[in-house]
Formats: structure tokens, sequence, C-alpha cells
């Protein structure tokens, strides 16, 4: 089954607008102090009627609590799990308000909790910087919620942070949550695999050249290899169970089916969710196909932890 007319429009708009001068790094920087000018998205007025939203300072960052309002369709006093959300932006443009829309629609549809912080960012912040705050924010969070009750979800470069975090909570020892959803995710900063730069002539949205841009600014001196900015490269073997959705015409979509291949080498479990004909980050959109995946990331996550619990 092919794209829908609202996805093939889409498309074709990209296609359209899309300015080859968006992989100089000039450019890569004017729309970060555009972002920096205008500042990180703040939740809708639709999203603080659903929940209660708490704004906090927590170890140096903004960090956002959301829990469901008691009344609701979607609310709970004992929320089935509690999202851990790390947005995208190639490590270095704020929150924007499709990730808001994304993590209310999670909040709609299961009655979840979730916990947003708003990581350092590149350039003025590097991957150390980041991965330990996404690792201290989470062990902060594990202090209130069993690890277990937790969904590490991230788009685009907040998967790469969410694989990295999972990682670096095995090599510390430190308790797994209960699931993984990776959405796009960028998982190889390096950009060389032949099969991603193969994807760019069907992915209007990035551009591999401005992907490494944003990449160096992101390691610094550490290579692009190193697992801790490119987790596709280290361990996956004691990982929690991951989702990965992707689209096939996703210049990522390569950095998505090598993770699948590693994990079922390792006999880790993973489902990999492809899109035919859709593009990089295309489930924070407003698409037929992105709804339709939310609804399936729902029904999936509830029946996960409702299971659990009855267990």
């Amino acid at each position: 089954m092919g794209a829908s007319l609202a996805s093939r429009s889409l498309h074709a708009l990209f296609r359209v607008i899309r300015v080859k001068s968006w992989a100089n790094p000039p450019v890569l920087n004017f729309f970060i102090r555009l972002s920096r000018r205008s500042g990180a998205a703040m939740p809708s007025s639709r999203l603080r009627s659903l929940c209660m939203v708490q704004q906090r300072r927590e170890h140096g960052d903004r960090v956002f609590d959301l829990v469901p309002r008691r009344g609701g369709q979607s609310s709970s006093r004992n929320p089935p799990f509690h999202l851990f959300y790390l947005h995208g932006g190639a490590f270095s443009i704020d929150i924007g308000f499709v990730h808001w829309q994304f993590i209310e629609a999670m909040i709609r549809l299961t009655g979840c909790s979730a916990r947003v912080p708003l990581y350092p960012l590149a350039p003025e912040h590097g991957h150390e910087e980041a991965l330990a705050s996404a690792l201290a924010h989470y062990r902060a969070l594990c202090a209130e919620v069993a690890p277990e009750r937790i969904v590490v979800m991230g788009d685009s470069a907040g998967g790469g942070l969410s694989l990295a975090l999972a990682q670096a909570l095995g090599s510390a020892r430190l308790p797994q949550p209960g699931h993984i959803v990776l959405l796009s995710p960028w998982l190889d900063l390096t950009m060389s695999d032949p099969a991603t730069l193969a994807q760019e002539v069907h992915d209007p949205v990035i551009k591999a050249e401005a992907a490494l841009a944003a990449a160096r600014m992101y390691a610094g001196d550490l290579p692009l290899e190193d697992p801790r900015v490119s987790p596709v490269y280290g361990e996956v073997r004691g990982l929690a169970p991951v989702t990965v959705l992707t689209g096939t015409s996703d210049l990522l979509y390569a950095d998505a089916r090598r993770l699948a291949d590693r994990m079922k080498a390792e006999g880790q479990q993973l489902d990999l969710w492809e899109y035919p004909e859709m593009v990089h980050a295309w489930m924070l959109l407003p698409l037929p196909e992105a709804f339709q995946a939310r609804e399936r990331i729902a029904t999936m996550l509830l029946g996960r932890f409702e299971t659990a619990m009855a267990g």
C-alpha cells in the first residue's frame, strides 16, 4: 500500500521548497541562531487543558512534567506508564510545536504521564553534556517511578540520544526502562554508510552534508564512529525491548535497518515498523500515516504495560 495523497503532496512540496544551500554550514548556523532567538516552543493551551504542566529547572536544564487531568478520557490516577521524551533537531535546534503535538497525542491516547527534559544543545554544548543531562533526568525519574514503568522515546537526534542513554545505563549497570521507542532515529553520525547516501535522492527533508555539519558540532573532538555519538556501533546486548519507526524515503532508513540486524544477531528484541514512501520524522507531521502510527504505538504500549500489570 502506497503513501496517502496528503503524504505525496507534502513530499512534493518539500521537493519544491528544498534549498540546496541548506547543506552549507553557514545556513545551518543561521537556523541555529534563529532557534536561539525564538527559543524553545512551549506546551500549547490545548495540551495544558489536557494536562497539568509543571516547568522547573533541574540539573541546569528546563524540565517539563505533564500529568493528565482527572475527568478526561485519558486521565488516570495511576498512569499506565511514564513517558521520558527526548526531542530531535540535529542536536542543535530547540524543541518545536510538532514535538509537543506528538507528546500530546501520546498522552491523549494512553493516559500516560510525561517528562520532557530540554537537554543542552550544540554548538554551545557537546555530546558529553547532552548524554549526561539525559542520564541525570532519567535517574531522577527512576527515583519517583519504577524503571520498568518508563518508556524512553525520542525522534531523530533524540532517538539516537535515547539509544545512547540506554547503552550508558547498561555500562553503568543501571536499570533499563520498560520499553524504548525510536522515531526516525539518527544512529550513525558518520553519514558514511553507502546505503544512507543512496537514500538522499528519496528524502527531501534532510541532506547528508547538512547532517554531517551538525554531527561534527555535536561530537566535538570525539570520532563520529564513537558509540557515545553514534550508538549503532555500541553494545546492544541487555537493552530493553525496542520499537523503531522509519520510512523507506527517510535518509536515515539504513540506520534503522542496521540496528535491527544487529539486535536480531544478538538475540535482542526489536520490532521494526517500516512505512512505504515516508520521509524523515514523518510521524510528527499532520499526515494520515502519522495519526495511524500514533494509535499503533499507543495500542502497543498499552498492551505491553497492561500485560505487565496483570502479571
